[in-house]
């Protein structure tokens, strides 16, 4: 059996479909999947070994013909089932358009016609259980494993390792730094900066800190360093943009914590297997994409009756006071910190 993966959407997703191309994998007898894929899908599942063919289709600027393109490439990978993570009609017609004899996707959007197989979309349950469900049609009943089960997984290269290592080397940087990730593409699941600058300052009175960033959270790095109080600032290292997905998980391994807006970077951080601080403003962990496990923090401003206001966030607050993180104290967080580095000392 062929199987292809058309999942299109934000690196974090992609990270949290590691498990399903697993699980897949394993449903094509132990061989490998085709992946059609976002720019940020595919450095998300850079260098795993289960892939075979990568198509990559940005959202933006593709156009007609980067559409066309990518139903070429689906036909001449013949592929027997698509499986289709996201509730997405586009998605739904490249696996249509690309002559898929078997289509499965959730049942609960418009895009349903064109599945030929459809399974529910339980919300109570994280995003991890709800993609292996989509392996249900194919006569594989998922286990549920629960909160520390089917593990995310990253690849990273002896070339992301070494650049890791020489990195922290020039700083003189060992094992047991604070990682800090303020970024995320909503802005309302951001931490104000000025927050996690404060935090940066109290915490690297003790122990070195580390920003992370794609190469878009660049600015915001340099501003939460430069916001850090002088005398402490030689303590706080930007790593923002420095290298791809797969380099952060190398230089997560080495990291105590990790105090992450809801985004990308946490889903990094768990793929590293590095405990995590998770901050929810407009979403919530009810939605099914938190850290699973015990070693986690997962904060949040409880009792508004606006919150979660979305799946996934949004530019700017519905109702113009953004509670859900300015409610949310350096102090709360901080002891949330304290509390992993004293589980993991």
């Amino acid at each position: 059996m062929r199987i292809v993966l058309i999942d299109t959407a934000f690196l974090g997703d992609l990270f949290l479909a590691t498990p399903l191309i697993r699980a897949a994998a394993e449903v094509a007898g132990g061989g490998r999947i085709d992946l059609l894929t976002s720019p940020a899908g595919s450095q998300a599942t850079a260098n795993h070994p289960l892939i075979d063919g990568v198509h990559v289709l940005a959202k933006r600027g593709a156009g007609a013909g980067g559409f066309r393109r990518a139903v070429a490439w689906i036909r001449a990978r013949c592929p027997d089932v698509a499986l289709l993570p996201r509730r997405s009609l586009r998605s739904a017609l490249l696996a249509w358009m690309g002559g898929v004899p078997r289509r499965i996707g959730f049942r609960d959007r418009a895009a349903r016609i064109l599945m030929t197989d459809t399974v529910l979309f339980p919300p109570e349950l994280h995003q991890v259980e709800r993609n292996l469900l989509l392996l249900e049609p194919l006569g594989v009943v998922p286990e549920r494993a629960g909160r520390s089960g089917h593990p995310l997984e990253a690849f990273p290269s002896d070339e992301d390792r070494a650049r890791v290592a020489g990195w922290l080397a020039r700083r003189r940087l060992d094992d047991g730094f604070v990682a800090l990730a303020p970024g995320s593409v909503w802005n309302t699941k951001r931490w104000p900066v000025e927050r996690f600058a404060d935090l940066a300052g109290r915490l690297s009175a003790e122990r070195p800190v580390v920003i992370i960033g794609g190469e878009g959270e660049r600015a915001l790095a340099s501003a939460l360093r430069d916001l850090v109080p002088p005398e402490r600032r030689e303590r706080v290292h930007d790593a923002a943009g420095a290298w791809p997905p797969s380099g952060t998980v190398v230089l997560l391994r080495h990291a105590s914590v990790l105090v992450s807006n809801d985004s990308g970077a946490m889903h990094i951080g768990q793929a590293a297997g590095v405990p995590i601080v998770a901050l929810f403003g407009s979403t919530a962990p009810s939605l099914g994409y938190a850290p699973r496990g015990d070693g986690h923090r997962l904060l949040g401003v409880e009792g508004l009756d606006c919150r979660p206001c979305g799946r996934h966030g949004a530019r700017r607050c519905p109702r113009g006071h953004w509670r859900c993180m300015l409610d949310l104290s350096t102090g709360r967080v901080e002891e949330a910190v304290r509390d992993i580095l004293r589980a993991v000392a």
